[in-house]
């Protein structure tokens, strides 16, 4: 059985909690071409799922019983991983949100790792995902491996927003976030070890135990030592992301796990490279505001809009010393 594809049968504004309606609407012929074919999805929804799950994946069978629609989408996306030998079974969902979902995987012994956090971005049925132009700003378009690509055909699609040009820019925004957490892996930023990525999915380093996963910083109390040492390392951490010419663009409390007095930096599909963005140097203010606001409240008193001003000098300056070393040897 092939996979559906639902951007056959939906867009972003359809919402699954309305069948009744739709049901109503055409008995009365009132429906067009398109809210028939999705109420055709919604009847034949359950069918294929099912199906699947004994045709399809009689082989993967998770511990993890999510409902049926979130069942279908969970196998097609992460079945390629159990059959590639990355991960054994789906656990539990560690984290819901409007963009995607976290799921703790027990993680196959080549991999070493006991437990393998899963990043499954939602169906296009049930995501909503936010207004992302300001950090698409200078920003390469990938596709699902991870090359550039610039065709007239594609280009065209994003600029008047198809659907085909939507689902683009989505490949394009989690194959950005996947290579930044791999770029700034390897720098030695405090990031979860990235596993690999494709279909919709980023498989990556679990945080935490069973059943247990790590808090993010806001929901946890630190002692003023503790704080003093963790808000130095997280300067560290931003001087070494520019030095990577990365800006995270979301740095805060609620993107910092913290787990057994250490902690990690999540959530980068909004990072910026500021040579290309030109609100980079502003979103690197918030950032740094952002992180001084928190950690005032341990007694840690900096200038924010100083720290940013310094950092961001530093950058500037290395930055500047590349290009003009660059530029006279290819002179």
């Amino acid at each position: 059985m092939s996979k559906i594809n639902f951007d056959d049968y939906l867009d972003e504004e359809f919402e699954l909690d309305r069948p009744k309606k739709h049901k109503r609407d055409v008995e009365n012929n009132a429906l067009s071409g398109g809210r028939q074919k999705r109420l055709r999805y919604l009847s034949d929804m359950p069918e294929h799922a099912k199906e699947g799950a004994v045709a399809v994946h009689q082989n993967f069978v998770p511990s993890f019983k999510p409902a049926e629609h979130e069942r279908y989408w969970l196998l097609n996306y992460l079945e390629t991983y159990y059959n590639d030998q990355v991960i054994t079974d789906i656990l539990w969902k560690a984290k819901g949100g409007k963009e995607a979902n976290v799921y703790c995987c027990a993680g196959h012994p080549s991999t070493g790792m006991e437990l393998i956090a899963a990043k499954v971005y939602r169906p296009r049925m049930l995501r909503n995902l936010r207004n992302d132009a300001r950090y698409r700003q200078g920003r390469e378009i990938l596709d699902q491996d991870g090359k550039a690509s610039y065709s007239r055909r594609e280009a065209l699609a994003m600029r008047k927003n198809t659907r085909f040009g939507q689902e683009l820019r989505h490949i394009s925004w989690l194959e950005a976030e996947y290579q930044t957490m791999e770029m700034l892996y390897r720098a030695g930023v405090d990031v979860p070890k990235p596993i690999t990525r494709g279909n919709n999915v980023i498989l990556m380093e679990y945080i935490g135990e069973d059943r247990l996963p790590a808090p993010t910083l806001n929901q946890v109390w630190l002692s003023k030592s503790e704080a003093q040492a963790m808000f130095s390392r997280l300067v560290d951490n931003l001087v070494i992301m520019l030095s990577c010419s990365r800006v995270h663009a979301d740095f805060s409390a609620y993107n910092i796990l913290y787990w057994e007095g250490d902690f990690k930096i999540i959530d980068f599909p909004q990072a910026v490279d500021p040579r290309h963005n030109p609100d980079a140097q502003a979103l690197f203010l918030r950032d740094v505001e952002r992180l001084c606001q928190y950690f005032a409240r341990y007694g840690v008193r900096q200038d924010a809009a100083g720290l940013a001003d310094e950092l961001w000098g530093r950058f500037a300056l290395v930055n500047a010393l590349d290009a003009h070393r660059d530029a006279v040897v290819y002179s």
